[in-house]
């Protein structure tokens, strides 16, 4: 993983590995909007939300916090549905076609802002990310498990 670029925790390694982020870790990383809706929106117990409602003031205060404008959401459309139909990349030819592409969608706009604001994902699920990789040529993708090591 790059030096200079931050780490944008995906949603599984906030759940997952919620004990080994520490506050230096916070104070490195960029958070996406996309991974706060996931976790608001099966978050439970009060306490949670109200935690991750500080961790959004907090990253949105600092300028890390990074939402999707209309033209990534426009191309992680058009990403989406080359998967979709397994069209051509430049870089690796021919993709295998994924009927159920859609479902990668908040995946897709993560890993959109991760390659545009020199950021690598890291995830619990790097098959799902680095079926983008032949889209997005600056995508980084870094286990969880490699990161935490």
């Amino acid at each position: 993983m790059s030096r200079n670029r931050k780490p944008l925790l995906d949603s599984s390694v906030m759940i997952e590995r919620k004990a080994d982020i520490n506050q230096t870790l916070i104070e490195k990383m960029r958070l996406s909007i996309v991974v706060l809706y996931e976790l608001t929106a099966t978050t439970i117990r009060k306490s949670d939300f109200q935690e991750l409602d500080f961790i959004r003031q907090t990253f949105h205060k600092r300028g890390d916090l990074l939402a999707p404008t209309m033209t990534d959401w426009w191309e992680t459309a058009k990403l989406i549905r080359r998967l979709r139909f397994g069209e051509k990349t430049a870089a690796k030819g021919r993709t295998p076609k994924m009927p159920d592409a859609h479902r990668l969608q908040n995946d897709a706009l993560i890993a959109r802002s991760a390659s545009l604001h020199d950021c690598f994902i890291v995830t619990t699920n790097t098959t799902d990310f680095n079926l983008f990789t032949p889209f997005m040529e600056k995508l980084e993708v870094v286990s969880a498990a490699d990161f935490f090591a």
